[in-house]
């Protein structure tokens, strides 16, 4: 299918940077590309920190060992469960589906991002432990202006505008694996954003307490003596509560989205063609033969 649940998870940026950024191996985007970029990964995880965080050598040295040890761990123990899942779903891609079936597969795929941050866990308390007073504050500063980036992407314009621009993500998204959609389809999509209760006041809230809940947990363990196990307890509480929310009714809110995107999407793959599906296969196909080459490498 088109999306998943992963689509949904609002990490903040750092923690999406030092511990989810292995996960792009299930978004690859093309053969020889997607080959190249996570062959970077390690590369480009520690470039993407460092912005936030502005690295010292010492700190600059650790991480890379870090970052490098997990894009092996994740070669040899990930991503060959990513080529399995993916297999599994070409084999079903011919027939028709049903919204659980939907949210079934994108589990199986939030279950692996779960695995990455917790083989991340002890990288990010090193990390943590060893940030400076004013690391933090370069960090509060990228993080608000990734907040203000948040707003001009989905706060700006009237109601309509901002379903329209959601339309259009997703129609490109959903093109990408299927390709050309009909007026019919399209027309499909646009039901789903309008029905669904995307409500981005209460998104932004969740943006804001992540980010503070970050800023937070990171001063406390900042030049900390705490040993590493008990900094690694924390860093998996916060993670904890960034990948499900600690507001009750905000995690309900998220639950009754994923359920109107899995309809919405079951929906979809059940209208498209036969050479749609086709495509999609092929997509899938292309995907699986990335990550059964990167295995070996």
């Amino acid at each position: 299918m088109p999306d998943s649940r992963l689509n949904q998870l609002s990490c903040p940026r750092i923690i999406r940077a030092l511990l989810g950024l292995l996960l792009s191996a299930a978004l690859l985007v093309g053969c020889s590309v997607a080959r190249l970029g996570y062959e970077q990964l390690p590369s480009l995880g520690y470039w993407w920190v460092d912005s936030y965080l502005d690295l010292n050598d010492t700190q600059s040295v650790a991480l890379r060992a870090d970052l490098q040890a997990l894009h092996s761990w994740h070669r040899s123990q990930e991503l060959p469960l990513l080529a399995r899942d993916l297999a599994g779903i070409q084999a079903q891609a011919l027939q028709n589906t049903t919204p659980v079936q939907v949210c079934q597969m994108t589990d199986r795929f939030k279950s692996r991002l779960a695995a990455v941050l917790t083989q991340s866990e002890p990288g990010f308390a090193r990390l943590a432990i060893s940030l400076k007073d004013e690391q933090l504050q370069h960090l509060k500063q990228q993080l608000d202006k990734k907040a203000q980036t948040w707003r001009d992407d989905w706060l700006a314009g009237s109601p309509a505008e901002q379903q329209a621009r959601r339309l259009e993500r997703l129609v490109e998204r959903s093109e990408g694996f299927y390709g050309s959609l009909s007026d019919a389809q399209v027309s499909l999509l646009r039901s789903g954003v309008q029905t669904t209760p995307f409500d981005t006041q209460a998104a932004e809230l969740e943006m804001l307490r992540r980010h503070q809940d970050l800023l937070q947990t990171l001063q406390a363990l900042a030049g900390s003596k705490l040993a590493l196990a008990q900094a690694q307890e924390r860093i998996q509480a916060l993670l904890g509560r960034s990948l499900q929310s600690p507001n009750a009714s905000y995690r309900a809110h998220i639950e009754q989205l994923l359920q109107n995107n899995c309809n919405t999407f079951a929906q979809l793959h059940n209208s498209t063609t036969l050479a749609q599906r086709q495509k999609l296969i092929a997509k899938l196909r292309g995907y699986e033969d990335d990550a059964r080459t990167l295995m070996v490498r």
